[in-house]
């Protein structure tokens, strides 16, 4: 379509009106919100009207764990999770992720609360 402007919609520059087009999408959809100093938008606009958007943001990865493997099994890594938690919901994180590489993780995240994302997840290297 010809008819169609794109442009980058900064964060922490837009204005609440930007904001309410987007949150309200998000919302609908059940999307976190965004961390509106660490995303950047692009908007895909016709006529004034919001046809859609792509967004690149910052979103907090609580991983990778390690425990050196003679005090696997001990109550070290239980507590780590647990402190990493805390500490989270401490600064009133608006959500994060882990990326759960053994069965031990899943056991953790699981147990904390965590739910497993069905949609598949990709990365560019």
């Amino acid at each position: 379509m010809s008819d169609v402007t794109y442009r980058w919609l900064d964060g922490h520059l837009a204005t609440a009106e930007e904001w309410d087009r987007i949150d309200l999408i998000l919302a609908a959809r059940g999307w976190s919100s965004l961390n509106r100093p660490t995303s950047r938008i692009l908007i895909a606009e016709v006529g004034g009207e919001l046809a859609g958007f792509h967004v690149f943001q910052l979103y907090p990865h609580a991983e990778p764990q390690w425990v050196r493997p003679k005090y696997r099994g001990s109550d070290i890594s239980a507590t780590l999770a647990d402190k990493m938690l805390e500490f989270l919901t401490d600064i009133k994180v608006r959500g994060f992720m882990v990326v759960a590489d053994s069965e031990f993780a899943v056991k953790l995240c699981e147990a904390r609360g965590m739910v497993k994302v069905e949609s598949p997840v990709y990365i560019a290297k």
